[in-house]
């Protein structure tokens, strides 16, 4: 049972709208007339150089700004920033940063916003700008591209979205995507109260998914990381938390996009939340 459930995991990530698309699989793509190519990077990092066509995206304008952690703006806010972006709800959407792990974050928050808003077609670029210069060296700009607005209609998943009462009542498996350190408790999260993890989650260091070049990993260790490892069924209900939404994205798009965990969803609150709220079980010095 468990080596059918591994082949078709392998299948969900091989075939499943390439999650994660190489710089070959994205220069193929540069003349599709849906496409939409967008860096996350730091702004002066974008003007500076950029793949050819591609436009910045502030991942900020999809965040409320009222909130003390990353959450969601409203869906009005959201569409209306992804069709300043000329994004349509037929659009190929490929994301890349500068590699920075913050900037690798950015990339899949934007990833999370697409998937949340009801947009499908999403990939993010393995490697990120490095790895397109590293192949395509002369197909980078300065020149800032005009945008056509778009006509994006958001359609809401909102069960994409876990909060604190999900995590006490619906039974999911729960993983945090922190450093080990973080978890076990030797260490603490900025912005967060009590060390430790939350009880009953498993350790799933996001890190640990890419080798030293920020490729993802192929299918096969991942499948040993998330079904051989973490003993997850395709129709497992899972939750996925960090310090916060932006650093838990990663962890949530990889199981969501690239697995085909259809059942997965991102703790936006995450533990800047739930560390700081009063008789939550946190747990310490265990591995669960």
């Amino acid at each position: 049972m468990k080596i059918f459930l591994l082949l078709s995991l392998s299948f969900f990530c091989l075939f499943g709208s390439d999650a994660f698309i190489t710089p070959t699989q994205l220069k193929a793509s540069l003349n599709d007339k849906n496409l939409i190519l967008i860096d996350v990077s730091e702004k002066e990092l974008y003007i500076t150089s950029h793949i050819e066509g591609a436009i910045y995206a502030n991942v900020k304008e999809f965040m409320d700004k009222n909130s003390p952690y990353p959450t969601l703006a409203s869906d009005i806010i959201i569409q209306d920033a992804l069709r300043r972006l000329g994004i349509n709800n037929d659009s190929k959407v490929v994301i890349y940063s500068h590699n920075s792990q913050k900037e690798i974050f950015n990339s899949s928050y934007l990833a999370f916003v697409l998937l949340y808003s009801g947009l499908d077609d999403i990939s993010i670029l393995d490697g990120g700008y490095m790895a397109w210069v590293f192949e395509n060296n002369l197909l980078v700009s300065s020149l800032i591209p005009d945008i056509k607005y778009g006509s994006t209609v958001v359609m809401p998943k909102k069960h994409l979205i876990a909060t604190t009462k999900d995590l006490l009542t619906s039974g999911a498996k729960i993983l945090d995507a922190r450093s080990y350190d973080d978890y076990y408790g030797v260490s603490r999260s900025d912005g967060v109260l009590e060390v430790g993890h939350i009880k009953g989650a498993k350790s799933s260091n996001t890190v640990t998914k890419f080798l030293k070049d920020n490729t993802l990993r192929n299918k096969s260790e991942l499948d040993e990381i998330y079904v051989a490892g973490h003993e997850l069924n395709s129709n497992d209900e899972i939750i996925v938390y960090d310090r916060d939404a932006l650093s838990a994205s990663m962890e949530f798009f990889i199981l969501y996009k690239c697995m085909g965990f259809k059942n997965a969803k991102l703790y936006e609150a995450s533990l800047i939340e739930w560390s700081n709220k009063e008789n939550l079980p946190m747990t310490r010095f265990k591995w669960e």
